[in-house]
């Protein structure tokens, strides 16, 4: 099972350096047409997408392993969201290529005190900024959501299913701890016949407590499955909603530099510390 989340996320990885390849060649053609971009922005996307529906069935089987995934760096890991990045860091991406400044005077922008910035690689109008930033303020309320579901997750963790069994085995140790002091003490005019049920309630929590972990893994998946499709959403209404074919290129390949550099020095930093 290891090797197919593996070889699925390898592909993910050629493929993001596939698309890069020709988002920078559309890039540097002053004459290519936006039908030409639409159509390399839509491959993009259809390769997002066919990699969340692999995720999404690979999570069925295994939830927890993407939430600390071994085929990404330590410090890839460190700054995963629901086993991914966070859906709003493309739009954060999207305020620093219009401008370094644009973020932090956003209000001023949407009042029209002022007008669009042209210092960052990309400008643009006011009537973009306020999509963008209502996608933003939308977005950020579904993070919340999600992660106080994690959170809540989390927190069950002490409480059903697993405490119940928690307590019937601290139950089971006690009374057992009493049967044998007992069995001592009578041990030489009575010597045991027959084993003890000892054996058989140790496998009944053992399946137990693998039914409940995987109720907490099947609840992981769906969190998971629900967090890439906001990522997602947010991506494809970015791209092919607000920015004009020409911007998304440019946001595209910002994206792409970005999550590929991010996992090669992740590597180079793991092979400095003694792992990988």
């Amino acid at each position: 099972m290891q090797r197919r989340f593996v070889s699925s996320y390898d592909r993910w990885i050629q493929g993001q350096k596939s698309d890069l390849t020709k988002l920078l060649r559309a890039a540097a053609a002053p004459d290519a047409t936006e039908t030409e971009l639409r159509s390399i922005i839509e491959q993009c996307m259809k390769l997002y997408e066919d990699y969340s529906e692999q995720r999404k069935l690979l999570a069925r089987e295994d939830g927890p392993t993407f939430f600390s995934p071994p085929w990404c760096t330590s410090f890839e890991n460190s700054v995963l969201w629901m086993g991914g990045c966070r859906p709003t860091l493309g739009i954060r991406l999207l305020y620093s290529l219009t401008g370094c400044e644009m973020e932090a005077h956003l209000e001023e922008f949407l009042r029209g005190q002022r007008g669009p910035t042209n210092v960052g690689m990309m400008a643009l109008s006011a009537s973009q900024l306020r999509l963008v930033n209502d996608i933003h303020q939308r977005t950020l309320r579904a993070e919340d959501w999600l992660s106080s579901r994690l959170a809540t997750l989390h927190e069950d963790l002490a409480d059903k299913p697993l405490l119940p069994i928690i307590r019937e085995l601290q139950q089971m140790r006690r009374e057992s701890t009493s049967s044998s002091s007992d069995a001592v003490a009578s041990s030489s005019s009575n010597p045991p016949l027959v084993d003890g049920p000892g054996s058989c309630d140790d496998a009944r929590k053992s399946e137990e407590s693998a039914a409940a972990m995987q109720t907490y893994a099947d609840r992981l998946a769906k969190l998971m499955e629900e967090a890439d499709a906001l990522r997602l959403a947010t991506a494809r209404t970015l791209v092919t909603e607000v920015l004009n074919p020409r911007q998304a290129v440019e946001l595209l390949i910002t994206a792409k530099e970005l999550h590929l550099s991010l996992h090669t020095w992740g590597v180079e930093r793991d092979h400095q510390h003694g792992r990988g």
